[in-house]
């Protein structure tokens, strides 16, 4: 569920709350992933949907 909270920290206005919820969620798989190979896959995942959403600062923001 996409909280205020959310909405927020993103801070991306142009983007649906669909788009963020999505791009949320792939960050914090990210984030929780303890393998090589989840951490790959979701990395990807969040760098796919920033570039299909046109939001690429925002991805390199949260990757420093």
């Amino acid at each position: 569920m996409m909280t205020s909270e959310d909405m927020k920290r993103v801070h991306l206005p142009k983007l649906t709350t669909d788009q963020i919820r999505r791009i949320s969620n792939a960050e914090n798989a990210c984030r929780d992933s303890q393998t090589d190979w989840g951490k790959n896959y979701w990395f990807e995942v969040l760098r796919k949907l920033c570039d299909k959403y046109n939001c690429m600062d925002y991805f390199r923001k949260v990757t420093h």
